[in-house]
């Protein structure tokens, strides 16, 4: 419907058109601030929310910013890394060594803090000038990009530097320069590799940390393994990037959005405004959802916009998230007990209607008990990474006092089965309640096929991945001294013992009952379940 092309994607866009395209909240505030703290920083949100924008609107600002506060804005994408496929794992370390220092390298000299014979990085390659050690880097890391896609013969790999060098190498720049400090922007930071090289990653994110360099890293929720070596609660600062859909300013901001990019589009948002309210509502937040529905209404009328919702929320969003399964084949089964979870189960039970009412159920949020099977919680997270739930709390209290954490449902796939997702979809807008929730307790029913991880069954592929964790001991698992104790008692010495035997097996251990049975083997199951993929 757009007379100007709609862009979807942050990498479509220069950093002028962010400065035009930005449409501030108090939460973008707060972010962008944090990302060009010395913080480091997680950002974490399902595909299309905003988190490449929000990077760039801090380069972008960071740049502006440069002439007086000297902080270096360093933009790094790893979303053209080619086929990444590689049983070397220093291989992959360097590359992405070798791409980060390139950067650092070239950011610099755009602002006139290098020279071309400037020798402050010739630590990292036997002395030359920077200029030959950036054009090196890039070889290198092409090279193994070229390497990857061709199933070629490997390249040498080593670089000939590590994250301390790094440091070393920056500490002496801002020294010799007069820099303040350099903000490393990470965007793609994870998903585009195997588990194994994320992990790699978020050690390399780890290490590089310095009162000099500060890593800021874009992620997924449900795809994104940090690995034993990166505790995120200790080693970062967590954003989850979620816009609030309750928020009064909410379809303000979402048809600014929109108007930013084609001025030409305001009139007819204006004349139908309810329409474009049950696309944005439906979008649950994520701008680039909004922006490809508005696009392909073609004209914003009721009959378009219902085409659009059946055919996005029906099948789109849905199919997306099946192939998952291609990718992450370990985690096929979850990610297909997921859907099956929400789409033949909590969606229509919200669809029936109340007998006391006649009106179908107008909750939007489900709470899952915080001792599910650790492969719910999986299958879960994935959802958030399709954006077909967002996690809305968690540790908190439900009925009779249990605790858990609360998901709402993405709207359009609450609606999009209507006969008429439009309006229904404005409904609900004004009968949302964020204390009115589907509870589902530890054990319920519906989790029976994927509640126990059954080693025996897994193919040859999966078995390997995980094999290096099936030997681990009890006492490298996060649990409690006593569990660790009553499980040696029992025998249950490894991670692989664990998994082969049952919950109703730990039981026979002095004061272990069903709650403490299954957090022993929920620890078990979520030491391995990150490495079923890879």
């Amino acid at each position: 419907m757009s007379a100007n092309e709609l862009h979807f994607r942050t990498e479509d866009l220069t950093l002028e058109d962010v400065g035009n395209y930005f449409v501030e909240t108090e939460f973008d505030r707060s972010t962008i601030n944090d990302l060009k703290s010395k913080k480091t920083v997680v950002l974490q949100g399902a595909r299309g929310v905003g988190k490449s924008f929000l990077l760039k609107v801090a380069q972008k600002e960071l740049d502006e910013e440069f002439p007086a506060s000297k902080t270096l804005a360093v933009y790094v994408t790893f979303n053209k890394a080619g086929l990444l496929q590689t049983s070397d794992a220093q291989q992959f370390k360097h590359w992405m060594l070798a791409k980060i220092c390139n950067r650092v390298i070239r950011e610099a000299r755009k602002k006139g803090v290098l020279q071309s014979q400037s020798s402050v990085f010739a630590q990292l390659s036997n002395g030359q000038s920077d200029e030959a050690v950036a054009s090196q880097l890039e070889t290198l890391w092409k090279s193994l990009e070229d390497a990857w896609k061709n199933e070629s013969a490997p390249v040498e790999a080593n670089s000939g530097i590590d994250p301390e060098m790094i440091k070393d190498a920056v500490e002496d720049l801002c020294d010799q320069t007069g820099l303040g400090r350099i903000v490393l922007l990470v965007d793609e930071a994870a998903h585009v590799f195997i588990p194994e090289q994320q992990r790699q990653f978020f050690t390399v994110m780890r290490d590089l940390r310095s009162p000099y360099l500060s890593v800021k890293a874009a992620v997924y929720p449900g795809v994104t393994y940090f690995g034993d070596s990166f505790q995120l609660s200790h080693d970062a600062e967590l954003i989850n990037v979620n816009r609030n859909i309750l928020d009064p300013s909410y379809l303000g901001s979402m048809r600014e959005i929109v108007i930013r990019q084609d001025a030409s589009l305001e009139a007819s948002i204006t004349r139908n405004g309810g329409i474009f309210d049950a696309l944005a509502f439906a979008s649950s937040g994520n701008p680039r959802t909004l922006l490809k529905t508005i696009s392909a209404t073609t004209s914003l009328n009721t009959s378009n916009a219902q085409r659009v919702m059946r055919e996005y929320y029906r099948d789109t969003i849905w199919s997306e998230h099946s192939s998952l399964g291609d990718r992450y084949i370990g985690h096929r089964a979850v990610i297909d007990w997921g859907r099956e979870f929400l789409q033949q189960h909590v969606i229509p039970m919200l669809r029936r209607r109340q007998r006391q009412t006649g009106d179908p159920d107008k909750r939007i949020f489900i709470w899952i008990h915080r001792d599910a099977p650790a492969a719910v919680k999986e299958a879960l997270r994935l959802l958030c990474y399709s954006g077909i739930l967002h996690e809305a709390g968690s540790g908190l209290v439900a009925t009779r006092g249990l605790t858990g954490t609360r998901y709402m449902l993405n709207i359009g796939t609450r609606t999009g089965p209507e006969a008429d997702p439009v309006t229904a979809t404005n409904w609900l807008r004004g009968s949302i309640s964020i204390k009115r929730m589907v509870e589902f307790g530890a054990n319920h029913e519906l989790y029976e096929s994927i509640a126990r991880l059954d080693v025996e069954k897994m193919d040859e592929e999966r078995q390997e991945f995980i094999k290096s964790q099936l030997g681990r001991t009890v006492d490298e698992l996060d649990m409690t001294a006593f569990a660790r104790g009553r499980l040696r008692e029992l025998g249950f010495d490894t991670v692989g013992k664990i998994l082969a035997a049952s919950e109703k097996d730990f039981q026979q251990a002095k004061w272990v009952g069903p709650v403490r049975s299954r957090q022993m083997m929920n620890i078990a199951t979520a030491a391995v379940m990150e490495y079923l993929s890879g």
